[in-house]
C-alpha cells in the first residue's frame, strides 16, 4: 500500500465532510477529532463528537469507502463531560 499524498487526503477529507453535512443539520454542534487513512483498505476514517438520540454527547466513527464514495457509520460511544470540554477547545467544527 502506498502512502497517500496530502492532496489525496484533502480530497477524502472534503468528500467525507460533504457527506457528513447531509447527515447533520447545518446548526448541529459537531466536532471532528480525528481523521486518518485506513491501513486495512482504501478507506478514510473520521471520528467526531456530536449529540446522540437522547441528547447525550457521543463519539462517533465513520468510514469513507474511497472507491465507492460511500460513507459508513462505524459505531458510537458516550463521552464524559471532561472529554467534551477538551473536544470543544481542540476539535475542528464540521
Amino acid at each position: 500500500m502506498t502512502t497517500p499524498t496530502s492532496t489525496e487526503e484533502q480530497q477524502w477529507q472534503a468528500a467525507t465532510a460533504a457527506l457528513l453535512r447531509i447527515i447533520f443539520p447545518h446548526d448541529a454542534l459537531v466536532w471532528i477529532i480525528a481523521e486518518e487513512y485506513g491501513s486495512d483498505g482504501p478507506v478514510w476514517r473520521t471520528t467526531l463528537v456530536c449529540q446522540g438520540e437522547w441528547r447525550q454527547w457521543m463519539r462517533r466513527r465513520y468510514r469513507y469507502d474511497i472507491p465507492s464514495g460511500t460513507l459508513h457509520f462505524a459505531g458510537e460511544e458516550p463521552i464524559s463531560g471532561a472529554e467534551l470540554r477538551s473536544v470543544r477547545q481542540q476539535g475542528r467544527r464540521l
